[in-house]
C-alpha cells in the first residue's frame, strides 16, 4: 500500500533521565507540573446547566467529589473530556487540556444562560501539579498534610503510628475523585485523587497561581523526581487513557475512545447535548471502531495504516511510544471486527511491521526491568 512516509512520526525511546523517572513512577512516585486549563460554573442553577452539557451526572455529585465527563457536539462527537469537581452546592470546577479550552468555554457560554449560572475562565488563577506512582500517598504525605490539621512540624515522628503514618493512611483511603484542602509547607492546595494514569494511583494538587514559585521550589526540594511530558505520555498510553487531538478528535464518538468504560458516561441521567447518538450506540447497537492497544518488536509510527490478515485497511495508529517495560506499544483506532489476540500489519516507511492487538489498558503484570 503506497504511503507518504513524511506523514509518519516515529517516537524516540526515553532518554536515561526519563527512564529513571519512569522506574520511579512504577516503584515510588514522580511529580509533574501540568498545564491544565481551569474554569468555574457557578450560580443557583449551575448543576442543572452543567448537567445539560456533559455526559456524566454532575447534578448527583456530593460536595467534595468529582468525576470524569465529556462535552459533545449536538451530533454526539467529542468536543473535549474533562474533570469536574463540586466545590459547593452552586459551584463546579472544571478542567480540560489547554488545546480544548477555547472550544469548551465557547460551548459553555453559548448554552448556559448567564441568569442561571456564570462561566468563569480561571486559567490565570491556578497552577497544577500531579503526584503519581505506586507510593503517591507516601509522597504527598511527606509534602504536606490535611489543611485542617494545622502547620506541619519538622519533628513529627516517622515511626508507625506517628503523624506521618496517619497522613499516609488517610491518603491511601482518600476516595477516588475525592477532593479537599491540603497544606503543603503552609500553602493550601486543593488535593484531588484522580485516576488519570490507569492503575497507577495519584493526586492532582491545585494551587493559587501566586503560590506557584514557592510550591515549585518546595516540591523540587523533595526526594521525588520530576517527570517529563514524555514520561507522562508513556504511562498514559500504558493505562489506556486517550488524549484529545491524538487518540480522539471532533470526529470521534465517545464510545470509540472507550470513554464509556473509563466511567465518563452516565446512561441513566437526563438529557444533554449529543445524548441521542451516545444512547443509540449503547442501547441499540455498537460503534464500528474503537481504540485498541498494539504491541510489536519494532517502533510503531503514528499515522500509519493498520492492515488485517487479508490486507484490508482496518484502522490507523494514534499514540505511540517505546515503553521501558513493554517495548514498542501504541493505541490505534481499529475496526471492531479486529479482536484482541489478532495479528495485524502496520505499514511503516520501510515496509510492514507485525503487531499484536490487545485490549486496553496494557498488561500491568509485565515485570519492571532494571533501569
Amino acid at each position: 500500500m503506497p504511503i507518504d512516509s513524511t506523514d509518519l512520526l516515529y517516537p524516540a525511546p526515553l532518554g536515561p533521565d526519563d527512564v529513571e523517572a519512569y522506574h520511579d513512577l512504577r516503584r515510588r512516585a514522580v511529580w509533574f507540573e501540568a498545564q491544565n486549563h481551569w474554569s468555574t460554573i457557578a450560580g443557583p442553577k449551575a448543576a442543572e446547566a452543567l448537567n445539560g452539557l456533559v455526559t456524566n451526572d454532575v447534578a448527583a455529585l456530593e460536595v467534595g467529589r468529582g468525576l470524569h465527563a465529556v462535552a459533545l457536539t449536538p451530533k454526539g462527537k467529542v468536543v473535549c473530556d474533562m474533570y469536574v469537581a463540586r466545590l459547593d452546592e452552586e459551584t463546579f470546577l472544571c478542567t480540560v487540556i489547554r488545546d480544548c479550552a477555547e472550544a469548551w468555554l465557547s460551548m459553555a457560554r453559548k448554552y448556559i444562560n448567564p441568569r442561571l449560572a456564570k462561566v468563569h475562565d480561571d486559567h490565570e488563577s491556578w497552577a497544577t501539579w500531579l503526584v503519581y506512582g505506586n507510593q503517591a500517598a507516601d509522597a504527598v504525605a511527606r509534602l504536606g498534610r490535611d489543611a485542617a490539621a494545622g502547620p506541619m512540624s519538622d519533628t513529627e515522628p516517622d515511626a508507625p503510628g506517628g503523624a506521618l503514618q496517619e497522613r499516609i493512611a488517610k491518603l491511601d483511603a482518600w476516595p477516588v475523585w475525592g477532593h479537599a484542602p491540603w497544606s503543603v509547607d503552609g500553602i493550601t492546595v486543593r488535593l484531588i485523587r484522580a485516576p488519570v494514569m490507569g492503575a497507577l494511583p495519584g493526586f492532582v494538587m491545585l494551587a493559587r497561581a501566586e503560590d506557584r514559585e514557592t510550591l515549585t521550589r518546595f516540591v523540587q526540594a523533595s526526594s521525588y523526581r520530576r517527570g517529563s511530558r514524555a514520561v507522562w505520555n508513556v504511562a498514559r498510553i500504558e493505562g489506556g487513557r486517550p488524549a484529545y487531538g491524538v487518540d480522539m478528535d471532533e470526529n470521534t464518538i465517545p464510545q470509540e475512545a472507550n470513554l464509556d468504560t473509563l466511567g465518563a458516561i452516565s446512561f441513566t441521567k437526563g438529557c444533554y447535548t449529543g445524548q441521542e447518538t451516545v444512547a443509540r450506540v449503547h442501547f441499540r447497537g455498537h460503534v464500528n471502531r474503537h481504540l485498541r492497544g498494539l504491541t510489536a518488536q519494532e517502533v510503531l509510527p503514528q499515522h500509519a495504516r493498520v492492515l488485517d490478515a487479508t490486507g484490508k485497511d482496518v484502522g490507523d495508529v494514534r499514540s505511540t511510544v517505546v515503553s521501558p517495560r513493554l517495548g514498542p506499544i501504541a493505541m490505534a483506532m481499529i475496526r471492531r471486527e479486529v479482536a484482541p489476540g489478532d495479528r495485524v500489519q502496520v505499514v511503516g516507511s520501510d515496509g510492514s511491521i507485525e503487531a499484536s492487538v490487545v485490549a486496553l489498558p496494557f498488561d500491568e503484570s509485565a515485570p519492571i526491568t532494571a533501569g
